[in-house]
């Protein structure tokens, strides 16, 4: 078996975004915000798709996205956590947020949202950051946000306080091989299950190709230039399409014809010609 650690982002998502591991990712959970065990058992369900087969698959990107009734959870893993990666992560917490918000007299989120970074090496310049979120830190009324170091894991001033749990689950997920995963997890039930099911991932179902970097970034790069492509050219069919339906409308023709040769709603062509006014 080739060997990979789980602070890997790929594996690490694919391993925990999957609905057969969700007690993987409940324990973990439980343990990093030091919840009672099994507090979340049976309560954690599906915000995001997150079936991660191959390089092929654009749904790779996502991220590790759970909630229950009260509260949403996203789950980030980077191999080093700097300026860029902390931007992105602040990006996910601001469209998760907004995917949240209900508008009544003004616009709150109808779910707390706790946002976990994993991060097994950090940047000299996010220092001051990462320090001001080592532990649960409320960003305002409804987001949190947390940052975990696996390359502080021997520092006692910065661990003192964790528990015995949390210190062997980092130590687990920083761990390089299959043999260290197992002498780590002995005597602790959940993550001696997941070292039985860790090597199956990595042997039976993942492509190669999902573990290359240059191959990985060039798809994505590529898959997205080819969205901004089709939107172009959508927004370009848009407005055009809405050139010929203002020269009918400063030709006096009736909105019934218009709608009938354009295919618009006649409400669309409505504002329109209120718009022209």
């Amino acid at each position: 078996m080739e060997e990979h650690s789980l602070t890997e982002d790929r594996l690490f998502t694919d391993f925990f975004g999957r609905q057969e591991n969700k007690r993987y990712l409940e324990y973990m959970l439980e343990v990093l915000l030091d919840l009672e065990e099994n507090s979340l058992h049976g309560k954690l369900t599906f915000e995001s798709t997150l079936e991660r087969e191959n390089i092929e698959s654009k749904t790779n990107r996502c991220d590790i996205v759970y909630e229950t009734e009260e509260i949403l959870y996203n789950l980030e893993m980077y191999s080093l956590l700097d300026e860029k990666a902390f931007s992105k992560s602040t990006a996910y917490v601001i469209t998760l947020s907004n995917n949240k918000l209900v508008k009544q007299e003004r616009y709150h989120p109808k779910k707390k949202l706790i946002q976990i970074n994993i991060a097994r090496h950090v940047s000299e310049e996010m220092e001051s950051t990462c320090e001001q979120c080592l532990t649960l830190k409320p960003l305002n009324k409804y987001v949190n946000m947390i940052i975990i170091r696996l390359d502080c894991l021997e520092k006692v001033d910065y661990n003192g306080n964790r528990s015995e749990d949390y210190i062997r689950l980092l130590k687990f997920l920083k761990a390089e091989t299959q043999e260290e995963r197992e002498k780590i997890s002995k005597g602790n039930g959940v993550l001696e299950s997941m070292c039985i099911d860790i090597p199956s991932r990595i042997d039976t179902e993942l492509d190669p190709a999902f573990f290359n970097f240059d191959a990985w970034d060039k798809f994505i790069n590529d898959a997205r230039r080819e969205e901004v492509v089709k939107e172009g050219i959508a927004i370009g069919e848009n407005n055009e399409k809405q050139a010929t339906v203002e020269r009918m409308i400063q030709k006096g023709l009736p909105d019934e014809l218009i709608s009938d040769i354009s295919q618009i709603d006649i409400s669309r062509i409505q504002e329109l010609r209120a718009s022209m006014c």
